[in-house]
């Protein structure tokens, strides 16, 4: 239990995987939505999209960020003591606390990850899409 309690939050922040899952039936939503931009109208669709979202996810990332800095510090802490002693189980009980405290205050705490890094993606790839559009441009002035 200990180390799963030492491990909540730590390196949780909205950072799930960029690759696209392999198979079609796994992709997400926005993978379909959101292809490759041919226009300047699309171009602004996408981006009032991502702008529209993109408070949402800075709210999410900053709740995320602050537990992981929490249970990170706590973490640091823990490897400082010896496994047994009293600051150990007086730090382990803070650990327990604290969890105790995020479920209470925080009941969606999960749900909230995941859209967390499900909007990380869905942004992250709006963003290429409209990085390659603008190479794509770029280079056609040339």
């Amino acid at each position: 239990m200990s180390n799963f309690c030492f491990s909540i939050g730590v390196k949780e922040t909205c950072t799930a995987s960029m690759d696209p899952p392999s198979s079609t039936s796994e992709l997400p939503d926005y993978f379909i939505k959101y292809i490759a931009i041919v226009s300047y109208e699309q171009r602004q669709s996408y981006k009032d999209d991502f702008n529209a979202e993109y408070d949402e996810y800075r709210n999410l990332h900053a709740r995320m960020e602050n537990v992981t800095r929490r249970f990170m510090k706590l973490d640091a802490q823990r490897k400082l003591l010896s496994p047994g002693s009293k600051e150990y189980q007086n730090l382990h009980e803070e650990v327990l606390e604290e969890y105790r405290k995020i479920k209470q205050s925080s009941p969606n705490y999960h749900e909230e990850k995941y859209r967390c890094e499900y909007l990380h993606n869905k942004l992250a790839h709006i963003k290429r899409l409209i990085g390659e559009f603008d190479q794509r441009q770029a280079e056609s002035w040339h």
